[in-house]
C-alpha cells in the first residue's frame, strides 16, 4: 500500500523529491495506540514544562525547566530544589566523565555545572562558531562527549519555525574529548537532531532526526552513517539507553496528513508564518489546552463536550522501546484528548521507565522493565 501511495505522489506532484515526501505511515503493530501514557502514575505535575531527566549518582534526579535545573533528592520527587539558573531555556542534561552536569542552553551552548550549580565550563564554540542550538548530549565510555546542534538557523526555542520553513537540515553531530576540549564535527546536513545516545556495543552514536522522521546510525570511528528507520509517523525526540539491547525514544508529537501537506505548500505556509501567529499555525504542538480557534483548524469536532482519541492530532504524547534496529516492540501513548501530550524525555532508572510531559507540565512513571531489570540483576549482567 505505501508503494502505492509513493506512486500516486509521484505522479500528482512530479516536481517534488519523494525523498524528502514520505507518505505518513499508520499506528499499528507495536506503535498500535492505546492509553498506558495518561493511565501511568503520575509522580510530579509542580514544574512548568519538564524537558529532560537526569538520574544522579546518590539517587537524586535533575529536571530542566524553563530556565532552571530542578533537583529532587529521591524517586518521590517531592520538594524540588533548584540547582541551577541559567540565560536561557535548558533542555538535554547529561554527564561528563568527571562528574560535571551538562545542560544544553538555547542560543548558548552546553554547560559544564559543578556540584554547587555553578558553571565551570561552556562548550559553545565549534570551528570558531558559536554552538546556538544543542538539542542533546552524551558520554561514551571512554568519556568522548557528544552534542546534537539542531540547526544553525535557529536556537532550540525556534524549533517550530524552524520545522515550518522546511529548509535542508544544517545540523550537526559534534564531539568533544573526555577533558571538553578538541570539539570537532563528527555528522552533518541533518534535519534537526533532537536526541543522542552512544549505542551499547559504543561503535555507534544513535541520533534521531525530528524533521526526516528517521533514527540514524553514526560510526563513531569514521562518521560513516546508516538509516535504522527512515520513515517514522512522528517527530522523534530524545533517545536513551535501555536495559539489554534496547532504547526508550520519544515522540514529542504526530505527524498528520494536512502538516504535511502544508509544509510542501510554500507560498501559503510562507505566508501563514507572516501573517498568523504561531499558536495558531497548522503545525504540531507540544499541547492542545485552551483556545477555542485551534479545533476548528484540525477538524477535531466535538460531539457532547467530548473530543474523539482518533481525531487528527495536533498535540500527542508517544514514548517507544525500541530494539538495536531501532524497531519498536512496544509503546505507550496519550492521545487526542489525552493529559500527557509533548513528551520530550524518558528514561529507563531501575527498572522504572520515567517519562517527562513538557506539554502537560508532568513527570509520569511507567513501571514496564521492572521484571526486565530483576532478570537483568539476578543474571550477574
Amino acid at each position: 500500500m505505501a508503494v502505492v501511495k509513493e506512486l500516486i505522489y509521484s505522479l500528482l506532484f512530479r516536481d517534488r523529491d519523494i525523498s524528502e515526501s514520505h507518505v505518513k505511515p499508520v499506528l499499528d503493530g507495536a506503535f498500535s495506540a492505546n492509553r498506558k501514557l495518561d493511565e501511568a502514575t503520575v509522580l510530579c505535575s509542580e514544574l512548568n514544562a519538564p524537558d529532560d531527566l537526569l538520574p544522579g549518582p546518590q539517587g537524586e534526579f535533575y529536571v530542566s525547566s524553563g530556565k532552571t535545573i530542578m533537583v529532587f533528592k529521591d524517586s518521590d520527587f517531592v520538594e524540588p530544589q533548584v540547582y541551577a539558573t541559567l540565560e536561557a531555556e535548558v533542555g538535554g542534561l547529561g554527564w561528563s566523565q568527571d562528574g560535571s552536569l551538562l545542560a544544553c542552553v538555547s542560543g548558548r551552548g552546553v554547560a559544564a555545572l559543578g556540584k554547587n550549580g555553578s558553571v565551570n565550563k561552556w562548550l559553545d564554540k565549534v570551528d570558531g562558531v558559536d554552538l546556538k542550538c544543542p538539542t542533546a548530549v552524551t558520554t561514551a565510555e571512554d568519556g568522548t562527549v557528544y552534542v546534537t546542534e539542531g540547526s544553525r538557523r535557529n536556537p532550540t526555542a525556534g524549533w517550530l519555525q524552524d520545522l515550518m520553513a522546511n529548509e535542508e537540515g544544517t545540523g550537526r553531530l559534534i564531539a568533544w574529548d573526555a577533558q571538553l576540549s578538541g570539539a570537532r564535527v563528527v555528522a552533518q546536513g541533518l534535519k534537526w537532531p533532537a536526541g543522542v545516545v552512544v549505542a551499547h556495543d559504543e561503535n555507534e552514536v544513535l541520533v534521531s532526526e525530528a524533521w526526516a522522521h528517521k533514527l540514524c546510525a553514526v560510526k563513531r570511528d569514521s562518521g560513516e552513517q546508516r538509516y535504522l528507520v527512515d520513515n517514522y509517523a512522528g517527530y522523534p525526540w530524545r533517545i536513551t539507553k535501555g536495559l539489554s539491547d534496547d532504547y526508550w525514544m520519544t515522540f514529542f508529537a504526530l505527524r498528520s496528513q494536512l502538516i504535511d501537506f502544508v509544509l510542501q505548500e510554500r507560498s501559503y505556509c510562507d505566508k501563514m508564518m507572516a501573517e498568523v501567529p504561531p499558536e495558531y499555525w497548522v503545525s504540531p504542538a507540544l499541547s492542545s489546552k485552551t483556545n477555542y480557534l485551534q479545533p476548528t483548524q484540525y477538524g477535531r469536532i466535538k460531539t457532547l463536550g467530548v473530543q474523539k482519541p482518533w481525531a487528527p492530532a495536533r498535540s500527542y504524547g508517544l514514548v517507544a522501546k525500541l530494539d538495536a534496529d531501532g524497531l519498536a516492540t512496544e509503546s505507550y501513548h496519550s492521545r487526542v484528548g489525552g493529559k500527557v501530550h509533548g513528551v520530550t524525555s524518558a528514561r529507563c532508572v531501575d527498572g522504572i521507565v520515567i517519562a517527562c510531559s513538557k506539554g502537560d507540565d508532568k513527570i509520569v512513571e511507567l513501571d514496564k522493565c521492572a521484571e526486565e531489570y530483576r532478570n537483568h540483576q539476578e543474571g550477574g549482567e
